[in-house]
């Protein structure tokens, strides 16, 4: 009878730990399925990724805190952009307003954004889709926040 309850203790001790080992965190692998738990696997997340060459093309200003600037149009080609179409804006055709622009992530990019006293401030690039994104410049002040639509 000892080496009954023995083994019967084993048994409960074995199943106590196994269930407790597996948490949402560790879950038991599926032999018969792909357990590949890649985390780089873009499948999953359906995150679309951006690169420099989605930026080319001919952009308008369709939002923002700076109400002047709204329709302006500005052409990018490979890293720069310039200005097309100034509207009320107080900049000149041909005004590089987006220079030097570098990817930094996923879907940001890093660039030289041209201010309305002509100086040049950080700003960043964040698509919000294939045809939106947003610019962040690191300033405070009108202008800091834009929108623009891809035409």
């Amino acid at each position: 009878m000892k080496t009954k309850s023995k083994l019967i203790y084993a048994f409960l001790c074995f199943t106590l730990m196994t269930m407790t080992s597996c948490t949402e965190d560790s879950p038991l692998l599926d032999p018969y399925q792909n357990n590949n738990n890649n985390d780089d696997n873009n499948d999953d997340n359906n995150e679309e990724v951006y690169t420099i060459s989605d930026l080319q093309g001919t952009w308008m200003r369709t939002g923002g805190n700076h109400t002047g600037n709204i329709g302006m149009i500005i052409e990018v080609t490979e890293n720069d952009g310039v200005i097309v179409d100034p509207v009320t804006s107080g900049f000149e055709v041909d005004d590089v307003k987006w220079m030097n622009i570098i990817p930094d992530d996923v879907n940001d990019f890093v660039h030289s954004e041209l201010g309305s006293d002509y100086n040049y401030y950080s700003a960043t690039i964040n698509f919000e889709s294939s045809d939106v994104f947003l610019i962040s410049v690191d300033a405070g002040g009108a202008g800091n926040y834009q929108e623009w639509t891809r035409q």
